[in-house]
């Protein structure tokens, strides 16, 4: 008998298996970027690993 592991949506990226960057936008940051944003990288979730469900 072989035992079945269940899947299901990873709580951390929703499914995804990425946790998307974010923009922020200051004042301060006017001289130093272009549009004065600085933006964090999408990240391969931790919590799944990038697979976007999690085995139970």
């Amino acid at each position: 008998m072989s035992k079945e592991t269940k899947k299901r949506p990873c709580p951390t990226c929703m499914g995804t298996g990425v946790i998307p960057g974010v923009c922020e936008t200051s004042g301060e940051w006017q001289a130093k970027t272009p549009d004065g944003q600085i933006c964090t990288p999408d990240a391969n979730c931790p919590t799944c690993k990038g697979k976007g469900y999690v085995e139970d």
